[in-house]
């Protein structure tokens, strides 16, 4: 894959979630075009220790890491709260950290399956929380890290078992927040028009990275199935970062918004229910309430809707 050229970000301030594998590169490749970054991680010292790696390799000292859990709502509150009350700008919003069908369902403090909050619903609140900062620094992007999962054939919302109770399988935990992710962007898309801020998804490709090796130990028979897998399909996380540094700082992709993304190109979804757009809403509305959020982002009322409206009341 071509390395992307990334322009100059002097005076962008960028958070990314995570510090390593996708995260990593997807700092350093701005950190060299001169942006600030601001890494959100659980694990604050190991993500000290990697921006210090970044500070070194680019040669830019604009380089912080913040504590956040996406398992854990009131840490993404505290940062968010903190973040707004600094008044410092915020040009780009990547939503990349993740885990990777975890072995034993787990739920998290807030009551949620581990991989939808981790994944999506972490994500979903802390975008909300910080998009008075992202329209009062537009224009800006939100990156949403989604996977080629979404389109497997597990991959649904289970409406009626959102947290898998019943019948959890690791990929069918994980197939769900990819999707979630992806419904999240086409959605938000809608109802951030004319804010001036750009959402969209992508598929990093099948990276080596770090949610493997987790995957390979827990499930022993899938060791030298990873093996084969790492040497003839995967590429590194180098490799893997470049469609969300293209989407978040190239000029094809400044007015691009509700797309998705895989390659450094537009694609297309094969899972027919990420063009259920009535799914999408539906979608928006119960994460509302799994994250508490009391009011979502209200779509923008076209002039041809707001004619058909009053028509109709008459």
């Amino acid at each position: 894959m071509t390395i992307v050229e990334v322009p100059d970000q002097t005076g962008k301030v960028v958070i990314i979630t995570g510090y390593r594998g996708l995260a990593y590169h997807s700092a350093l490749a701005l950190a060299k075009a001169n942006a600030e970054i601001i890494l959100l991680a659980r694990n604050v010292e190991k993500a000290k220790e990697n921006a210090e790696k970044i500070k070194k390799e680019s040669n830019n000292d604009k380089i912080s890491v913040e504590y956040m859990d996406l398992c854990k709502f009131d840490t993404i509150r505290s940062f968010a709260k903190s973040y707004i009350e600094r008044k410092k700008p915020l040009h780009i919003l990547m939503n990349n950290a993740g885990i990777m069908a975890v072995k034993d369902r787990q739920v998290t403090e807030d009551g949620n399956e581990l991989q939808f909050q981790t994944n999506y619903l972490g994500h979903f609140l802390l975008t909300h929380l910080l998009l008075p900062v992202l329209k009062s620094s537009a224009p800006a992007r939100i990156v949403c890290l989604s996977s080629i999962a979404h389109v497997m054939l597990q991959a649904s919302i289970y409406k009626n078992d959102i947290n898998l109770e019943k019948g959890y399988t690791p990929w069918k935990a994980y197939c769900q927040s990819k999707l979630a992710c992806l419904l999240f962007a086409y959605e938000m898309s809608r109802r951030l028009v004319g804010t001036n801020i750009t959402i969209n998804a992508v598929h990093p490709g099948i990276v080596d990275t770090g949610l493997w090796v987790h995957y390979a130990s827990n499930f022993p028979l899938s060791k030298s199935f990873y093996n084969i897998f790492e040497k003839r399909v995967m590429i590194t996380p180098e490799e893997g970062a470049q469609t969300q540094i293209y989407v978040a700082t190239s000029k094809e992709c400044e007015t691009e918004t509700g797309k998705y993304y895989a390659n450094c190109k537009k694609s297309t979804s094969f899972n027919y229910l990420s063009y259920k757009k009535s799914l999408h809403k539906e979608l928006y509305e119960i994460s509302l309430k799994m994250t508490g959020l009391e009011k979502g982002i209200e779509p923008e009322v076209s002039q041809n809707e707001k004619v058909e409206k009053v028509e109709n009341s008459n």
